[in-house]
């Protein structure tokens, strides 16, 4: 485990990769290719164990953001600028056990309710608003939450995707998950295979996903 750097995210870094490790193989500082041909890297790609497998946790690999648990008022563009670069990874190409291919889901740590703690000039109202909205929104592109133990009391760990608990993981070993219909889910099960047996081509996937990156001016 050598990602850890100098930086105000050492500690969160600390943290996730000791509490993470009990349930993923962590491979840190994957790189990858934009649609756009920009070089990209993200802090780490999980990949499940068996502890979690065998508790109807999905078997795919999953990007990780990690940030500071806490902004200061005055770096709200530090917030969107986190989402926007999330939002960049799910157009990137990864090499991913040697096949390159796109995140089937993304995970930003620690959860967005740290990101405005104790910030100064900042309402309770202002950070439920802002929490709604940017699950929502990430969540369109299968852009999630992961919470810890610190996080939370009584789990071991959580997900949630558009505000929705998709996975949790309690303490006393029981877990819930939410669906199994999930967009990521879906793509994974049946348009992964699709693609493989040759009725829908990679070209065709990567051109809606290009034309979608394209609105939003990614």
């Amino acid at each position: 485990m050598t990602i850890i750097r100098n930086s105000i995210e050492s500690d969160t870094v600390r943290y996730f990769l000791d509490m993470a490790s009990t349930f993923f193989t962590i491979e840190q500082e994957v790189s990858g290719v934009h649609i756009n041909g920009n070089k990209k890297r993200i802090d780490a790609v999980l990949y499940p164990k068996n502890i979690l497998l065998k508790k109807d946790f999905p078997n795919i690999p999953i990007g990780i953001e990690l940030k500071t648990s806490e902004l200061k008022d005055g770096n709200k563009k530090q917030i969107i600028e986190l989402y926007h670069q999330t939002i960049i990874y799910r157009h990137t190409r990864f090499k991913l056990n040697d096949v390159i291919r796109f995140l089937p889901l993304i995970l930003i740590y620690p959860p967005s309710m740290n990101y405005l703690k104790n910030a100064e000039n900042v309402t309770e109202e202002f950070n439920r608003g802002f929490r709604y909205f940017a699950q929502r929104l990430a969540g369109l592109f299968f852009i999630g939450e992961i919470y810890l133990p610190r996080d939370m009391k009584g789990i071991q760990l959580m997900i949630e995707l558009c505000g929705l608990e998709y996975y949790k993981l309690k303490n006393d070993g029981n877990f819930h998950k939410w669906s199994s219909n999930w967009g990521f889910e879906i793509y994974e099960r049946e348009i992964g295979k699709m693609v493989q047996e040759g009725k829908v081509s990679v070209q065709e996937y990567e051109r809606e996903v290009l034309t979608i990156a394209h609105r939003l001016g990614i």
